[in-house]
């Protein structure tokens, strides 16, 4: 996902949020303590494309446990994590977000991709919508 400027601002119309969501929070699966990690690399060793996964909504947690019912986030535990809470998690050494997230034009659709540096903390506290990411992102439903 790159530059937000080349995709056009879309709101999706279908998230769900769990009744004690608040503007700034994220759904994120845990195992134990710790986020769910998606490991982005190839190399072992190489653990600079690693960051946690974070979900916009109710809906595409469903989405997404559904379709991969063997995958780690299905079988996490999951909390709504506030956004200052995730930042803390850079100030700590994180270098890059996974999102995952509604597709803004097809209801059953989800998208995912990572942000690094200031793209990441502007779609963090929702300074820039997801949306704008939607055209750079991963169709993985």
């Amino acid at each position: 996902m790159g530059n937000h400027s080349e995709t056009p601002s879309r709101k999706t119309p279908w998230h769900i949020y769990p009744p004690t969501y608040g503007e700034l929070d994220w759904l994120v699966p845990y195992d134990g303590e710790n986020a769910v990690i998606h490991h982005g690399h190839r190399d072992p060793d190489d653990h600079s494309e690693c960051g946690p996964s974070l979900f916009c909504c109710e809906k595409s947690r469903e989405l997404f446990t559904k379709e991969f019912p063997n995958s780690a986030e299905a079988g996490a535990s999951w909390g709504i994590t506030s956004a200052e809470h995730i930042a803390s998690w850079i100030e700590r050494g994180v270098t890059l977000l996974y999102f995952v997230f509604c597709d803004p034009v097809r209801p059953k659709g989800l998208l995912a991709g990572g942000l690094s540096g200031e793209a990441a903390k502007q779609a963090l506290f929702k300074e820039i919508p997801l949306e704008d990411f939607a055209d750079l992102a991963t169709r993985i439903l």
